[in-house]
This record gives C-alpha cells, sequence and structure tokens, in this order.
C-alpha cells in the first residue's frame, strides 16, 4: 500500500485530554461550517435501508463529526434514524452538549472500541475521518467485525492523497484561529483559555496542520480499500467502494459502504 503509516498527536495517550477535547471540538466546527459530507447522503441513506438498520451507531466520534447536522439531513431526506455516538476516548464537553441541544443523538458514556464493538450495540456503524488512524490490521478487523455482526458499515473519508486537499489544508488552520472561536458560544472563563491555545500558544492549530497533513499521508485509497476488504464478505455481505465528488471546489470523498444482503 503506498498510504504512510505515522502517528497523528492528538491520538498519543501523552497529549492531554483537555486538548484532544479541543482539537476534535474544532475538527466538528469546521464540519459543520463547510459540511462537506452532505456530498455522501445517497450513499449513506441507502447503505443504512439495505442493512435495514433503524439506527447508527457513529464509532471514533470525537466532537460528533457531521452527525449534528447530517441527522438532520437524512430526516429531511425522509429517513429517521436514533444516532449513538461513541468513541475510545469520548469527548465529555461534546457528550454533554449533545445531552443538551439534541434530541437526535445520543453519546455513549462508556469507551467503544472500534475493532470489537460490544454486540450490544447494534446498528449501522459509520466512521467520519477516522477511518485511516488505524493501520491495516486494524482497519480490517473494524470492516471485519461488521460482517461477523451482520451490521452494515460506512466509511466516509475527507482527507486524501491530493493536491487540492493538501493546497486546503491552511485554509482550514486559519479558520481555526480567526473563525472557530467565535462560532459557539463558550462560557467565560473557558473561552478565554481557548484563545490562549489558538493565539499565545497556538498548539491546537499547530496540531490540527501536522495531524491534517499525517491524515493526507494515511488515508486509503479505493484500491487500498478493496484489498482490505477482498476475502471478509460471503455471498450474504457486499461491499461498495468508490470516491465522491460534486463540483470541481468540492473535496472528493473516499466511501466503503458494506451491508448484509437480504434484509430489505
Amino acid at each position: 500500500m503506498r498510504r504512510v503509516q505515522f502517528f497523528e498527536i492528538h491520538d498519543q495517550p501523552w497529549f492531554p485530554s483537555f486538548l484532544r477535547d479541543q482539537v476534535t471540538d474544532d475538527l466538528q466546527v469546521l464540519l459543520d461550517i463547510g459540511k462537506p459530507y452532505g456530498d455522501i447522503l445517497p450513499q449513506l441513506r441507502e447503505g443504512i435501508e439495505r442493512a435495514g438498520a433503524d439506527r447508527v451507531l457513529d464509532l471514533c466520534s470525537g466532537a460528533g463529526g457531521p452527525w449534528p447536522w447530517l441527522a438532520d439531513a437524512l430526516e429531511r431526506s425522509g429517513l429517521r434514524v436514533c444516532v449513538k455516538l461513541s468513541d475510545k476516548y469520548p469527548n465529555a464537553q461534546a457528550r454533554e452538549r449533545v445531552r443538551k441541544d439534541s434530541a437526535k443523538l445520543r453519546y455513549r458514556d462508556e469507551a467503544v472500541d472500534a475493532t470489537r464493538v460490544p454486540r450490544g450495540l447494534r446498528g449501522f456503524r459509520t466512521l467520519f475521518t477516522s477511518f485511516h488512524h488505524f493501520p491495516p490490521e486494524q482497519a480490517r478487523a473494524i470492516l471485519k467485525d461488521a460482517v461477523e455482526s451482520r451490521q452494515g458499515i460506512g466509511v466516509f473519508e475527507i482527507p486524501g492523497r491530493r493536491p487540492l486537499t493538501l493546497l486546503l489544508l491552511p485554509l482550514a488552520v486559519i479558520g481555526d484561529m480567526l473563525v472557530v472561536p467565535f462560532v459557539r458560544p463558550r462560557p467565560p472563563g473557558r473561552a478565554a483559555w481557548r484563545l490562549i491555545w489558538r493565539w499565545l500558544i497556538p498548539i491546537v492549530p499547530l496540531v490540527l496542520l501536522f495531524d491534517g497533513i499525517v491524515s493526507c499521508l494515511r488515508v486509503y485509497s479505493p484500491h487500498e480499500l478493496r484489498e482490505l476488504t477482498s476475502g471478509l464478505a460471503d455471498e450474504g455481505y457486499r461491499w461498495e467502494i468508490g470516491c465522491m465528488k460534486r463540483g470541481v471546489w468540492r473535496l472528493p470523498i473516499t466511501f466503503v459502504v458494506g451491508y448484509p444482503t437480504g434484509k430489505i
């Protein structure tokens, strides 16, 4: 595989949890602003419907990813589902925010390992901008676990080894410093600290830039996704793999959607 298996700072156990939460929170805000994952709504809806699922289990949710608005978009398209967010390192602030602000979303308190999802957690599994964090053996384990549990799964990735994606990363960092701190109301004391970690000691934007570059190098291409899924499914499970792009200035989105057949 041509992808590079390198580390991302906010994945590391030694990275302070309060800074990790800020990094994942800012990523979620940037996704809210651009709403790039709106382009894959048809693939997502089709996968959920073909899997016969009435709920979604989002893995590696961080601060919620696109789900705070994507759940509404799905409902407007005619599909209403209950969405449960989860993460190996649950974002405490996002969990509390979801509890207060969203009737459609729930954030699981307990940690969830995407490679070994508890059997009691049912639903169409999703991973947004997170699958590339896993090396091939773990990435394959995530897909295999979905197949063995007879659950549908959708993996969607904006990062990629593409010039346009890499060129736009500095704009995301600028947006993180100048726009994100003022988008969502913050408690006064906490807001001041957030500005410190972006302006005075700009750890958060620097981590976003470093991890963004690494993410682009780590993402699996459609060809590599076909290698990962090779031999995983039997005649009762189907994979759909591709790259979606709508418009010249829209970033391509690599995806793999799997679901058990015969459910609809």
